[in-house]
């Protein structure tokens, strides 16, 4: 299925059911640009809803999430900034008040500059981070939020590009540990530089940008900063007639939206949601056997955090699912109040979130992500591997086969090793070697696909 296709399913058969905040969201973009506004919002609502840690695969960690919505220019990524700003508009207030007190900082700072006694410098809890900035000072930054998620937008991801050109390796490393949670510490001789030191580095991020500024942003393809982010692509409007498009932020949904997002921080502890577990265990499953019998090692990489990143953005729209229950039965300020008088009341609702809407959600979201990220990296990742040679671009998207596509079903029920290699070259190339065909056979004997029959040759012992 291609992404047209994707996009069109998502949009007749689930859109009409996304929960509040998320529908706003959709409504305020051009049409066919549905799943490019999920991805874009999830690592808001992530960042809003820091309190909530989800469990997958035996791992609890917070919905950490980076996104990049690529599009050519003119091809409306401009409507994501005011969906977000909707988002993030209460934090930002708040981020505000706390630059009004920096302000007054710097002005008795310069006042003071010659005095032995110097006003103190506020460490100030902003979680709405501009990515146009040192290292050292955003690394500060996100030590002083008080162990919640920062947020970071642009809507031009070349800003990244040019501010961090020479610490690219220190924003992959930044992005990749906050996307994982983890420790985060940078040290420094200078008693005036910037020590900083994180338990837990929580930092959502998301980046609008052309294609070609996504390989300023992302260089290195294997340190495993591309398989952590969210890729989505904005329709192709290169050759349709200029329309009266209706669809734009107003008032109506940014209060729609706001509503969701003051309750979504009042939300904390931890969540097993053990269907929409099995069903991410099931797609992965999948397309660990699809990519298995076409011996296709970047396809199988790509499925495992992408499993990952889904079961976290389908979450952040089950929360909101739940934010829609609570202010359609009790209002805004009733729906708080619940949330604070019964702090597990959200998660016993969350757990009857995982609707077969929902969970069919998660094929669509997982499947659109795991051809972007194909289609933008696989021919590069295939190179970094083999010779570290990071030049040149392909749209290697991931290639949906059918019957008697993949080199197991092109074979014979009995085939001999050459065989093997004959099919494989002609469905991968003639870069196919002999070893890579002897471990291609034995993952399939281990997975008990084939058995070696007495003569050499090998066996069928099921058909895909």
């Amino acid at each position: 299925m291609e992404q047209e296709n994707i996009q069109s399913s998502l949009l007749n058969l689930q859109c009409k059911k996304m929960p509040q905040g998320v529908r706003e969201s959709i409504e305020a973009v051009d049409p066919g640009a549905e799943m490019t506004v999920i991805t874009a919002i999830c690592p808001c609502i992530g960042a809003l809803a820091t309190g909530v840690r989800l469990d997958v695969h035996g791992e609890k960690k917070g919905l950490n999430l980076i996104s990049y919505i690529a599009g050519e220019f003119g091809s409306g990524k401009g409507k994501i900034d005011p969906v977000v700003d909707a988002w993030m508009g209460e934090l930002q207030a708040l981020d505000d008040m706390y630059d009004e007190q920096e302000k007054e900082w710097r002005k008795k700072k310069k006042a003071a500059l010659n005095k032995k006694e110097q006003p103190e410098e506020p460490l100030l809890p902003i979680r709405n981070l501009t990515l146009n900035n040192t290292v050292a000072n955003l690394a500060q930054q996100l030590e002083n939020t008080e162990g919640k998620h920062a947020f970071s937008f642009t809507p031009e991801a070349d800003t990244v590009a040019q501010k961090w050109k020479s610490s690219m390796s220190d924003f992959s490393v930044m992005l990749r540990q906050g996307y994982d949670g983890s420790k985060y510490e940078r040290k420094a001789r200078s008693l005036d530089a910037v020590n900083v030191k994180i338990k837990q580095l929580l930092w959502n991020v998301t980046m609008c940008g052309t294609p070609d500024a996504l390989y300023r942003v992302v260089t290195n393809y294997t340190d495993g900063l591309q398989s952590r982010i969210a890729i989505a692509r904005t329709p192709d409007n290169t050759f349709s007639p200029l329309e009266e498009r209706n669809n734009t932020m107003n008032e109506r949904l940014a209060m729609k939206i706001q509503q969701v997002a003051h309750l979504l921080p009042l939300m904390a502890g931890e969540v097993v949601l053990p269907k929409l577990e099995a069903r991410g265990r099931e797609w992965l499953e999948r397309v660990r056997l699809e990519t298995m019998m076409n011996d296709d090692r970047v396809q199988a990489r790509q499925r495992i955090r992408i499993c990952v990143t889904t079961q976290r953005m389908v979450c952040c729209l089950m929360l909101c699912q739940v934010c829609e229950k609570l202010i359609k039965n009790h209002g805004l300020s009733g729906a708080e109040a619940r949330l604070k008088q019964c702090p597990n009341l959200w998660k016993e609702m969350l757990l009857k979130a995982q609707t077969p809407t929902m969970l069919d959600l998660y094929d669509t979201i997982a499947d659109y992500l795991l051809d972007n990220a194909l289609f933008f990296f696989r021919d590069r990742i295939e190179k970094a591997y083999k010779s570290r040679n990071y030049a040149g671009y392909a749209n290697g998207e991931r290639v949906k086969r059918g019957k008697n596509d993949t080199i197991f079903e092109r074979l014979d029920f009995q085939f001999s090793f050459e065989q093997a290699m004959q099919n494989a070259v002609m469905v991968k190339g003639a870069d196919v070697t002999h070893n890579s065909i002897k471990q291609m056979l034995k993952n399939w004997k281990n997975q008990r696909l084939i058995e070696q029959t007495e003569d050499g040759k090998f066996k069928k012992l099921r058909n895909g």
